[in-house]
């Protein structure tokens, strides 16, 4: 991979700092003075998981000359929890004053949305768990107002949106046609809901000007449900909580690194064009992370060159495709999340309706409002890809985890 020099002067710049400020780091070697060393040095410093980040939390990831509790009380900071789905949530130092700007500068990647979020009336609106918002919870009965912050409106009150009531799929689709998004952002899963919702009850949403899909795996059918809803154009936006926004989707679908926030190493798994993603943050003062494996899947473009324009020093990335403890290893090569969906959708066709899918063990579950033949079906499609026997099954639901977010792939 072909990094500017100047970026290699800003990595081991900050990374300098991180090791000798950061006790988490504090064992690692120092970054070389000279920028075209950094690459190297880089790629021998272990990576840090979830569980480096949990131990020690919030001491050891906090600067020798930072004072967490004053910067707490001054309202600088503040502790939350991500919602991820891999282990146990991870507990964040949240920096607000890193995180919205470097949200805003990846979002802006992409000409579309830059030219949405000029306008002077731009407004926003969120979709997805309660404690994925920004850093904020809205759980419970609030009003809008409530649920508000600097033009950004967040819809949703409940952590399981299979148990949403009828009550409360009202007040978000009359709070929709109030407000009418510019934007929106949202979880896949959550958005797919609401839109088929709608459509059931034929009510016609504002169409914002663009859509954001982030915080977990999105599939055809999302897509598809989402796409018949709202005439918006969907993009990918790809980050966590953790380690802020990384990549965001152009208008000719290739993935561009928000590389003045961070620096990305993409490390090969068995699978042509599969990589583990770690990330080094820039420019943030709390919680910098030091080679951080995110924890999932994704496909690489063969290609840094793309139709949009875009000139970036990081690598492009087709798409995301899944978590990677959702990987399964089949005659040595990885079979991700998202291969899974498109055998599926190959097999059913354009005609399906197929709503949701999940592999437990070797159990598929398949929620269709058709029903009929679609489990045994995606369930033989899936076999092919595994090589061992799928048995399908029609359920009314997939359940969420704990988190909120939908898993694709459950032991």
């Amino acid at each position: 991979m072909s990094y500017s020099p100047a970026h290699w002067r800003r990595v081991g710049e900050e990374t300098r700092r991180m090791v000798a400020e950061v006790p988490l780091y504090r064992d690692r070697p120092v970054p070389p003075a000279d920028p075209a060393g950094v690459d190297e040095w880089l790629s021998r410093v272990p990576p840090v998981g979830k569980r480096e980040l949990r131990r020690g939390f919030p001491k050891s990831l906090v600067r020798a000359h930072q004072d967490l509790g004053a910067a707490m009380r001054d309202q600088r900071v503040t502790l939350l929890a991500t919602s991820g789905t891999t282990a146990d949530r991870l507990q964040v130092i949240w920096e607000w004053s890193w995180w919205d700007p470097q949200e805003r500068e990846a979002m802006r990647l992409n000409a579309r949305i830059a030219a949405s979020m000029r306008n002077a009336d731009y407004r926003e609106a969120v979709l997805t768990t309660p404690s994925c918002g920004a850093g904020t919870c809205h759980f419970g009965s609030q009003t809008a107002a409530e649920r508000s912050i600097d033009g950004i409106l967040f819809f949703n009150e409940s952590a399981d949106p299979t148990h949403w009531t009828d009550a409360e799929c009202e007040r978000m689709l009359r709070e929709w046609c109030e407000f009418a998004p510019r934007g929106v952002e949202a979880d896949p899963a959550y958005l797919a809901i609401i839109a088929r919702t709608a459509l059931k009850r034929g009510v016609r949403l504002p169409s914002p000007e663009f859509i954001t899909l982030t915080y977990e795996t999105t599939t055809r059918a999302m897509r598809r449900d989402i796409a018949l809803a709202f005439d918006a154009p969907v993009f990918q936006l790809y980050g966590a909580t953790e380690a802020g926004v990384l990549f965001m989707e152009c208008e000719h679908g290739r993935l561009h690194p928000n590389e003045q926030h961070s620096h990305v190493d993409l490390v090969p798994v068995a699978g042509r064009g599969l990589a583990r993603v770690l990330v080094t943050t820039l420019g943030r003062a709390w919680m910098p992370l030091l080679r951080y494996d995110i924890g999932d899947v994704v496909r690489v473009a063969e290609s840094r060159d793309c139709a949009c324009g875009l000139r970036s020093d990081g690598p492009l990335l087709e798409r995301v495709e899944g978590r990677q403890s959702d990987c399964i290893e089949v005659d040595g090569e990885t079979v991700t999340p998202l291969m899974l969906d498109d055998a599926i959708h190959a097999e059913l066709g354009a005609a399906s309706r197929l709503e949701q899918w999940q592999l437990a063990g070797d159990t598929l579950l398949v929620v269709d409002p058709d029903g009929g033949t679609t489990a045994p079906r995606a369930a033989n499609a899936v076999a092919a890809v595994l090589q061992r026997s799928i048995r399908g099954e029609h359920v009314a639901a997939v359940m969420p985890e704990a988190s909120g977010k939908y898993r694709l792939v459950k032991r």
